[in-house]
């Protein structure tokens, strides 16, 4: 993407909740402070890693490539290990799964300064938020968003929603351990199901089409 078309959708996407969410969450180590740095910041992957392992500190630590460098394949590296823990927080210690799509580290390691990269971290952002607010230290990510100004507050406590209420994100396993369903969720979850199931066979059939 040119970088006059390119330039205004950063900006806009660095002024977003889910940025200032990020950047009050954790330590930045420092850029030189231009609008691209500060995206390239996120997109390295390291900073988010590092909130990450803050807020589950019992995963298994793996290394993350330090010095990127440009390279997308250690971006990519970085970002996959990021994806891996995030998923398996929301599967493991939250008892959830993730049923919205993945941030495609492929789009964000080989073309980040493009539209659908800026999505892709949307994507990514927001589902790092949602492990936030309902791990042990949640008091803590509440605070530093408390801090923020008041429409910024009401649009992350929007995103919180996405992730924390809508089975169309993020379905709850934990009626899998307790048994049956009460019978007013039964309808509800039923319809989300066959959502999940027509969009993994529309996946399915796009990927056959990719293929022939």
């Amino acid at each position: 993407m040119e970088s006059e078309v390119f330039t205004p959708l950063l900006e806009q996407f660095l002024l977003t909740p889910l940025v200032a969410w990020v950047k009050a969450a954790g330590h930045s180590s420092g850029n030189d402070g231009t609008k691209l740095s500060e995206y390239i910041e996120l997109l390295d992957g390291i900073y988010l890693n590092e909130i990450m392992l803050e807020i589950n500190p019992k995963a298994t630590v793996q290394r993350t490539n330090k010095k990127v460098n440009n390279d997308s394949t250690l971006r990519i590296q970085n970002l996959s290990i990021l994806i891996r823990q995030i998923k398996s927080y929301y599967q493991e210690t939250l008892q959830q799964l993730v049923a919205m799509p993945l941030p495609n580290v492929l789009v964000l390691g080989r073309n980040p300064l493009s539209e659908q990269g800026l999505e892709e971290m949307r994507k990514l952002l927001l589902l790092l938020l949602g492990c936030a607010v309902q791990c042990e230290k949640k008091e803590e990510y509440i605070e530093r968003i408390q801090t923020l100004d008041f429409d910024t507050k009401a649009a992350i406590a929007s995103h919180i929603q996405e992730v924390t209420h809508n089975q169309e994100n993020v379905v709850d396993l934990q009626w899998l351990e307790g048994g049956d369903l009460p019978p007013e969720d039964l309808d509800s979850f039923s319809r989300n199901m066959a959502f999940h199931l027509k969009r993994l066979v529309d996946e399915r059939d796009d990927q056959l089409e990719v293929h022939v």
